[in-house]
């Protein structure tokens, strides 16, 4: 689950592709977008890449128009047919910043269609997020979580990591005024009967999205992470 750690707005996206795939039987969209994560200090750069069909794909592979070097074959979303992904590995992460460029996809579909489509990435990128706050409220028993807003990001998440798995998942934060988010251990998000633990430490992963212009989830630019610890209270 990967993925989902890193685009934690896809899953909406995916579960609406599948429950819709009789309106389009042979259509696909492709998405490119550039990671940014801090690393030991340093901001760090990668890309990830989305197909998305009404359909079923069976192959999709995606080139960079600008270096036919770069070729990628993406995988099957946690099964999920109607959304392909590729993801550039933690090790290969580099500081930077990828270029803008054309990225041209090859779409094979089950029922025998072939189609091509593009999506183009541009340089920008936001910056990484900046955590005001990140604290268990033993008063109010919840997670109190605070940033500074980015000028020109369209949207914002946040997940829960036990380790390295997502325990919870918010909806996206879209047209707020403040960079400010709490959370207790019962409500919507959390990952099936998984219950937070007093006196355990979680990583709070915060998403900043920048769309492309006149995008949403289906077309964005760029996402900006941040990870924050937090020990969970009473």
């Amino acid at each position: 689950m990967k993925q989902l750690r890193i685009l934690s707005i896809f899953l909406a996206v995916l579960l609406m592709v599948s429950c819709n795939k009789s309106e389009d039987q042979a259509s696909g969209t492709g998405d490119v977008m550039i990671v940014a994560k801090q690393s030991g200090g340093s901001t760090k750069y990668g890309i990830s890449i989305y197909a998305y069909t009404y359909s079923a794909f069976s192959a999709v592979k995606v080139v960079n128009a600008s270096d036919a070097a770069k070729t990628y074959d993406l995988k099957a979303n946690q099964g999920f047919k109607t959304s392909f992904f590729y993801e550039t590995p933690e090790s290969e992460y580099t500081t930077t910043k990828p270029a803008g460029a054309t990225y041209n996809f090859s779409a094979d579909f089950e029922n025998g269609v072939h189609q091509e489509f593009q999506n183009t990435l541009t340089e920008a990128v936001l910056p990484i997020p900046v955590f005001e706050r990140c604290a268990y409220n033993d008063v109010d028993h919840q997670v109190e979580i605070k940033w500074t807003l980015i000028n020109g990001a369209s949207s914002y998440a946040i997940n829960i990591l036990d380790g390295t798995k997502v325990v919870f998942a918010s909806v996206e934060l879209k047209d707020i005024t403040s960079g400010a988010y709490a959370k207790k251990t019962t409500g919507s998000g959390w990952a099936a009967g998984f219950v937070p633990k007093s006196g355990s430490t979680y990583t709070v992963r915060l998403f900043a999205y920048l769309y492309e212009p006149g995008g949403g989830s289906f077309n964005i630019q760029s996402i900006s992470i941040a990870d924050q610890p937090v020990v969970w209270g009473n």
